[in-house]
């Protein structure tokens, strides 16, 4: 992989400081597992419900089983590990669900982190209706924040969390939704002449939607979470950024990108995204990759049925690659979420 950016000569120093605060705030208890936790709620934008899953650090060991595409590696409702983590919330791509990164959030629950993720309603698997709205484009912010505020008042897992160490990770449109709640700003009015361009005709924003239908243009006033302290952004979706667009983005950013991205146009969303950025993120370019290489890797009876989304090109490992994601999330996530400064 190719990686650019300012990481600075203390960070060997600074890496293992920051993993020894998150393996203390596991407690004494040895992480065996991981447990998970199914959250319902109720969507913001419309009222209807809302699917969600946490998994976190147990005490008790657990074994992989199939969920969706996936191997979910998660025993239900295991015994927590007591304490307060560190909690990241993962945001899905266009369609997507709430088991597509369960890989990566497995890895983060390994090494003492709780992790959410939900089912955006309105633009997930089997459910599009409002996919190409603002309902979407905005809403989907509000939905992240619903799951943060469910976590934190789940009689089981809020305990379990420490309020002032939150992260997100989203890939795709989830990178572009978890943008906004880092406190960016998008211009739909861009996706016009981006998709006049003969360059892009082909994008998929261009061949399915073409421009976002203003439905509820004031959902605009709440995608910011300023509880949010760190981004972990994959192939996002980045037409709708410029300088301005992103100028608020205060926290640091990890941002990632596909070579031969199919979706969004090799790289080119992804490093308009790195370029307007105020400080400039680390970023990755996983070559020769195709877009949906970040997803979790398929089962192979799986691959079989969608090999659009589970087959990589020549050259890429998926498995490899994955491995490398996570511990580069724990990394990531575990310097940038240590505890606040205790005030003398």
């Amino acid at each position: 992989m190719k990686t650019s950016g300012r990481p600075g000569t203390a960070l060997p120093r600074a890496f293992a400081l920051a993993a020894l605060l998150v393996a203390t705030s596991a407690s004494a208890s040895i992480i065996r597992g991981v447990g998970y936790r199914e959250l319902a709620m109720k969507d913001p934008v419309n009222g209807g419900p809302l699917r969600g899953v946490v998994l976190y650090p147990s005490t008790q060991a657990s074994k992989p089983f199939p969920v969706d595409l996936l191997q979910l590696d998660a025993g239900k409702d295991l015994p927590p590990i007591p304490g307060r983590h560190p909690l990241v919330l993962i945001s899905h791509g266009h369609m997507g669900t709430r088991w597509g990164h369960s890989d990566l959030a497995s890895a983060l629950a390994r090494k003492g982190f709780v992790v959410a993720s939900l089912d955006h309603a309105g633009n997930t698997h089997n459910d599009g209706a409002r996919s190409g709205t603002d309902e979407v484009f905005l809403g989907r912010a509000w939905q992240v924040r619903t799951l943060l505020d469910s976590v934190l008042t789940d009689a089981v897992m809020g305990p379990l969390v420490d309020p002032s160490r939150v992260g997100a990770m989203g890939f795709s449109l989830g990178g572009y939704t978890v943008l906004l709640l880092g406190g960016a700003s998008p211009d739909f009015g861009k996706l016009g002449p981006y998709c006049e361009d003969a360059a892009h005709a082909r994008s998929v924003l261009c061949t399915e939607m073409k421009a976002v239908r203003a439905v509820r243009p004031e959902l605009r006033g709440g995608t910011r979470e300023p509880r949010i302290r760190s981004l972990f952004v994959m192939a996002p979706v980045g037409v709708f950024f410029d300088e301005a667009g992103l100028k608020d983005v205060k926290v640091p950013v990890r941002l990632y990108a596909a070579e031969q991205d199919e979706v969004l146009d090799g790289v080119a969303q992804a490093l308009r995204v790195r370029d307007a950025l105020p400080q400039q993120p680390e970023y990755t370019q996983v070559p020769k990759a195709g877009h949906f290489v970040f997803l979790a890797p398929c089962r192979a009876e799986m691959a079989k049925h969608t090999p659009e989304i589970c087959v990589d090109p020549p050259g890429v490992d998926r498995v490899k690659l994955h491995r490398e994601l996570s511990q580069d999330a724990v990394r990531f996530f575990s310097r940038t979420l240590t505890p606040p400064a205790k005030t003398p």
